[in-house]
């Protein structure tokens, strides 16, 4: 969603990036949940809904939490107190935790294009769910305090890097 008065959420800008990429991330979520609870009403519009989330978690998804995980986090890691160094350390669990779901999630997406039975459905459905609430407290925490922290800890320099290094993954 587009703010009025915030500031662009460019590369250029890493820092809002990855808050506008928490958006799209928190709408691909919202539609893999919505699309399991059309699995059986309209399973041919949900599976293509499901394919593209899938696409871009695959993808955009992907790169966001190397952004964090390759820029970010080692550049703030020196800068922290040792609670939020921990803090820093609970978001990277979080993030294998997802990736954990997140497999389960494209298996069961694997067994829906095979076939479609009711028990897969409800499968896909808690799985999105579970992965879908993992992510709104996760992505909470970055927004709160991560871009509190970056903000608070790194200088120009260390910006220039990070974008520099974000968009070299995108190309």
């Amino acid at each position: 969603m587009i703010q009025i008065g915030a500031p662009a959420a460019t590369i250029d800008t890493p820092i809002e990036h990855l808050m506008a990429c928490h958006r799209r991330i928190e709408q691909r979520l919202d539609t893999l949940v919505n699309a399991g609870g059309h699995l059986g009403a309209d399973s041919a519009m949900a599976i293509e809904a499901i394919h593209k989330c899938c696409h871009f978690l695959d993808t955009s998804g992907a790169m966001h939490t190397a952004d964090e995980e390759e820029s970010f986090f080692p550049r703030l890691r020196p800068l922290l107190s040792v609670s939020e160094t921990e803090f820093v350390d609970s978001l990277e669990a979080e993030h294998r935790e997802a990736d954990s779901i997140y497999a389960e999630l494209k298996r069961i997406v694997a067994e829906i294009g095979r076939e479609l039975t009711a028990d897969s459905a409800r499968q896909f459905t808690g799985c999105a769910q579970l992965l879908r609430s993992l992510y709104r407290k996760h992505i909470q925490a970055e927004d709160q305090i991560l871009t509190a922290l970056a903000k608070r800890s790194l200088g120009a320099a260390e910006i220039y890097q990070i974008a520099r290094e974000m968009r070299a993954r995108r190309s």
